[in-house]
């Protein structure tokens, strides 16, 4: 009887590590290397949907920086975060001018993730027509829904210390589970 009451305590010491070692390191992650954020609003639609949610990798930008077209988290206030598309690095002369976007004069083929119907305006920070330097250490993002997207053309760059990760994956809905991959641009 003694040696059963031995085997079940070790068993049962097992079962608590094998629960409690996952459980940290999923804890762990959670705070340092990624974690889940849910979409709010439909500033990048079709692309992604309201209510959404996302995985996001927190660490991507600890030895790089963001890409052209990498889909991000930002820290807009204290208690709001957005989800944008970078379009625009530091040092890149920026222009909105008749429906499309122009980096450093040449007009930027965003025909991965954007309808050729979707008119891009400018807003109260970026005129229209109007060119803007991205300052070193700032990036200008838009959503891909331009008519109803909030973003750098309104409220200018940002600044990369805002940036809280890049979004790697869509999960839910399940029926548009996805990987966001990078895009590739010719002008980079």
């Amino acid at each position: 009887m003694a040696r059963l009451k031995k085997g079940i305590v070790k068993l049962l010491d097992f079962f608590h590590f094998a629960i409690l070692l996952p459980a940290t390191l999923l804890v762990f992650a959670w705070f340092t290397i990624g974690g889940f954020r849910k979409v709010d609003g439909y500033s990048m639609y079709p692309y992604f949907h309201d209510k959404d949610i996302v995985v996001l990798y927190k660490l991507a930008y600890l030895a790089d920086t963001p890409h052209r077209g990498d889909v991000v988290v930002f820290q807009y206030s204290e208690d709001n975060y957005y989800v944008k598309r970078v379009i625009a690095l530091p040092g890149e002369d920026i222009m909105v001018l008749d429906g499309d976007v122009y980096i450093n004069g040449q007009k930027l083929d965003e025909s991965a993730y954007l309808d050729d119907s979707v008119y891009t305006s400018g807003g109260s920070f970026l005129l229209e027509g109007v060119e803007y330097t991205i300052p070193e250490g700032a990036y200008f993002l838009m959503g891909d829904n331009r008519p109803h997207s909030i973003d750098s053309r309104y409220f200018g760059p940002v600044t990369l210390d805002r940036i809280e990760g890049r979004i790697v994956m869509q999960i839910l809905p399940l029926s548009r589970l996805k990987l966001v991959k990078r895009v590739s641009y010719n002008i980079d």
